[in-house]
């Protein structure tokens, strides 16, 4: 909850992790079409090992803000859309790097039909490898933090 970056799925001292982030505010309209979503890390470490990771979206109208209890994220309802990531080696610090098209996973959110514009949106990274990419998080710096990209159409 309170650490400058965020591992990207192992923590030497906790092991595999699930890693939630909360974007605040998108305002997006209800049922909107979305044209392409991805989320823009920035490395904190370097990492040429190979690691697979999977995005998820917290599967609710407005995604409340984490709580520091075990299991906050992942007791969280999932979306059915998932989007596997195996990313390119992170050879420097403080270079970005995109996630693949997330749309599917946002499009499932914003189609619900308690999502109003201007609501929390959260999406949760898991995996099964020991191996990570580690980004920088909001606590680390705002200018550094992961950012989403959504753009869309409006009918």
């Amino acid at each position: 909850m309170n650490s400058s970056d965020l591992e990207l799925v192992y923590d030497g001292s906790r092991g595999r992790q699930q890693v939630g982030m909360r974007f605040l505010n998108v305002t997006i309209p209800q049922g909107t079409e979305v044209k392409n979503a991805y989320i823009r890390f920035t490395a904190d470490e370097t990492s040429s090992s190979n690691v697979t990771v999977t995005f998820f979206g917290e599967d609710v109208d407005d995604a409340v803000t984490f709580a520091t209890n075990s299991g906050n994220i992942s007791s969280r309802t999932k979306t059915s859309a998932s989007v596997d990531w195996t990313p390119d080696p992170w050879t420097s610090e403080g270079a970005t790097h995109d996630s693949p098209d997330l749309t599917t996973i946002a499009q499932e959110i914003i189609n619900r039909s308690g999502w109003n514009s201007g609501n929390d949106l959260v999406f949760i990274v898991t995996g099964t490898s020991t191996n990570k990419r580690t980004a920088d998080s909001y606590r680390g710096g705002a200018s550094n933090r992961p950012l989403l990209h959504i753009e869309y159409c409006t009918p």
